[in-house]
């Protein structure tokens, strides 16, 4: 596929995320969601399982999950309220589906959240060096950055390189939620002289005071996470943010451990507050 063919597919197939990311309550169909890439819905799911990694039902699905752990995270709502909002039927089968994409159910989530909080001493402050990265930078909404990741592991396995076995890193600033001014660089720890960098960009992380939070669980759990540590664990450190991007270090991969054995390090750059 061209180059630019590959980049006109990859912008039609993030609008229908983004539709779905708009309202993921909403009755989304292969039909209705083919019409907003201008794909025949004849060859649209094939292109879109092929292009990222997942069915359509399975994209909906987490988008809806993604944002009630967000709303969980940012507001008192109820379970059963959360469920409504998010398109379930009942909070059973709300709690089950966010049971199985996340290893927790919405209450344990939610006390998970509080404990960051309440426990100061579960984030740790740590001095860590500096890192040269390659990789590639993020297109579209947050919600589509396991795709990117996806085409960065394509273009490693050519040179023979096991995923999994890399080390894994994502770095970003900016609200997410926000989309204006939010940027997301996927990427590998590799030494600047191999060869499986050619055609990567490099990027050199700078070293420095991070907030440390291992997060056990799915991805889908880091974006309320960093939520609650800027929201209630920042305020209370004695600690303000520093211009550095945050990162998200990725120490396992879901292949080889169970959904709730799935850690990722949480880094916020710092620096202390003015006396």
């Amino acid at each position: 596929m061209k180059t630019a063919t590959e980049q006109s597919y990859r912008q039609r197939i993030a609008r229908v995320i983004e539709a779905i990311i708009l309202d993921p309550a909403a009755p989304h169909s292969v039909e209705s969601l083919a019409a907003v890439a201008r794909f025949s819905p004849f060859h649209f799911h094939r292109l879109y399982r092929a292009m990222t990694g997942e069915s359509v039902a399975v994209t909906i699905r987490r988008v809806r999950l993604a944002q009630a752990a967000n709303q969980l995270t940012a507001s008192p709502a109820s379970v059963t309220e959360t469920a409504f909002e998010a398109g379930y039927d009942s909070s059973q089968s709300f709690a089950r589906a966010f049971r199985g994409m996340t290893g927790l159910t919405p209450s344990a989530f939610q006390l998970q959240q509080q404990a960051i909080t309440e426990n100061l001493s579960s984030v740790t402050v740590e001095d860590r060096p500096p890192a040269t990265l390659f990789g590639l930078r993020h297109e579209g909404p947050a919600q589509t950055i396991p795709h990117t990741f996806r085409r960065l592991a394509q273009r490693l396995a050519e040179h023979g390189r096991t995923w999994p076995d890399m080390t894994r890193i994502g770095i970003g600033s900016g609200d997410p939620e926000q989309g204006t001014g939010f940027w997301y660089f996927a990427a590998v720890i590799l030494p600047p002289d191999d060869v499986v960098t050619e055609g990567l960009e490099r990027r050199d992380l700078p070293g420095g005071l991070y907030a440390c939070y291992q997060l056990m669980g799915s991805y889908t759990l880091i974006s309320p996470t960093f939520q609650t540590l800027f929201g209630g664990w920042l305020p209370r450190s004695g600690y303000e943010p520093d211009d550095r991007p945050i990162i998200e270090l990725y120490l396992n991969h879901p292949t080889k451990v169970m959904e709730h054995e799935v850690t990722t390090e949480l880094l916020i750059p710092l620096r202390r507050t003015a006396a």
